[in-house]
């Protein structure tokens, strides 16, 4: 990674406390909702929240633990569009976790769609996918067998291979 030396102070981390390199913000429907069902389904934790002056969420952050999370309703103004709906995604969090089989449950009795059936991957990972009720497809692990890279992409390569 390169810094500028004229604006990285030496004793400012580059990366703020909290965070991972990569925090994604999102698009939703209904972000107040959004923010209730991660804090009961994911156990996040509310950092903050800012209302636009229509009273809809414009920006709110959650902690998940080990990364965070920005999400905010949509915006046309803004060019914030909504998830498609139906079937449709275009992207998937992955989210990892102690208990992915209780995780899962707990989405589905949230009122999320089952996606994937919690199964063992053949990564190493139990996994399971779902659709939130605001649009948004999580990949939900646990690992439970220590895989090396070379390993998994072995195994994965032949898991497609019986796809085909």
């Amino acid at each position: 990674m390169t810094t500028n030396p004229s604006t990285q102070s030496p004793t400012v981390a580059p990366v703020p406390a909290g965070y991972t390199a990569l925090t994604p913000f999102v698009t939703v429907t209904d972000g107040a909702g959004a923010i209730d069902f991660y804090r009961n389904v994911f156990d996040a934790r509310l950092v903050s929240r800012t209302a636009a002056p229509d009273g809809t969420v414009a920006h709110a952050e959650l902690d998940f633990g080990n990364g965070r999370l920005q999400l905010g309703d949509a915006n046309e103004a803004y060019g914030l569009l909504p998830p498609p709906g139906g079937d449709a995604v275009t992207h998937s969090i992955a989210y990892y976790c102690t208990d992915c089989d209780a995780v899962v449950a707990r989405a589905v009795a949230a009122g999320a769609t089952l996606r994937e059936e919690v199964s063992t991957f053949v990564t190493g990972d139990r996994y399971g996918s779902i659709r939130d009720p605001f649009g948004l497809r999580w990949s939900i692990m646990t690992r439970v067998e220590d895989v090396s890279e070379e390993e998994a992409q072995r195994r994965v390569e032949a898991w497609m291979a019986e796809q085909s």
